[in-house]
């Protein structure tokens, strides 16, 4: 692949800043109002959005490799970022090896973080310096990677949780709370919403974790619960994306 300043497949908006030693390859599109700085990289089929900050060093869409095909290179399935998003520098952020690595809005990635191919980021998430997410993982809305933890592949951050800083965590994390040294430590006070109400049923919550771990992650222990139907909500949508049945 040969990475050019700007190739005659590039599209892009208005009102860009692009440092002048960043490389753009082919199939690339960039939005409006984006700034991005020096000594940045972007790969084939990455695609960002509007009003982006991306500071020095930042690797966009690099090569995903899988152990089974032995790392052999494989056909770039594309990064997509969306808008309103802060990276900070010497992030590395590879392709899409599936389908494709996704970061949606608002969402801060600080230095040195590892974006494991395939890894679905949603809205308002905060990465502190050095998290690895392994392949294919999601990360739901509101949620945080403490300093220099990681998040196994195929893994789920619900919702308003938080991984606590120097934490190795192999299974998926439930929504709302502050995990730390392989346990759930209490509510996230500082990112859940009053409105929310989650403290109320804080009690519930933790019953129903361990039920989770007891039978499974099966969907059907929800019924025992009188939760607040946005609650609900929200653990249904973590328990329908996992692929992996461990809390």
């Amino acid at each position: 692949m040969s990475l050019l300043k700007f190739p005659k497949s590039l599209i892009m908006g208005k009102n860009n800043f692009i440092a002048s030693s960043v490389k753009i390859a082919e199939n690339v599109i960039i939005g409006n109002n984006n700034k991005i700085y020096d000594g940045t990289v972007i790969y084939p089929n990455t695609v960002i959005g509007d009003n982006n900050v991306i500071l020095n060093n930042n690797i966009l869409g690099e090569h995903p490799v899988h152990s089974k095909d032995n790392f052999q290179e494989k056909i770039h399935n594309g990064l997509s970022i969306g808008d309103h998003n802060f990276l900070h520098v010497n992030n590395l952020i590879f392709s899409g090896y599936e389908k494709k690595t996704i970061i949606k809005n608002y969402n801060q990635i600080l230095a040195e973080s590892h974006i494991g191919h395939d890894t679905h980021i949603h809205n308002h998430v905060t990465l502190y310096p050095r998290v690895i997410t392994g392949g294919l993982s999601t990360l739901f809305d509101y949620s945080t990677i403490g300093m220099q933890s990681s998040i196994q592949q195929n893994s789920v951050l619900g919702h308003y949780s938080m991984i606590g800083m120097g934490n190795i965590t192999s299974h998926n994390v439930f929504p709302f709370f502050i995990y730390f040294n392989q346990k759930y430590l209490r509510v996230n006070k500082i990112k859940i919403p009053e409105e929310l109400q989650v403290q109320q049923h804080q009690e519930s919550l933790q019953l129903i974790i361990k039920e989770l771990k007891k039978n499974n992650c099966d969907h059907s222990i929800l019924n025992k619960f009188n939760l607040p139907e946005n609650i609900l909500n929200i653990i249904n949508q973590f328990l329908q994306k996992i692929v992996i049945k461990k809390i």
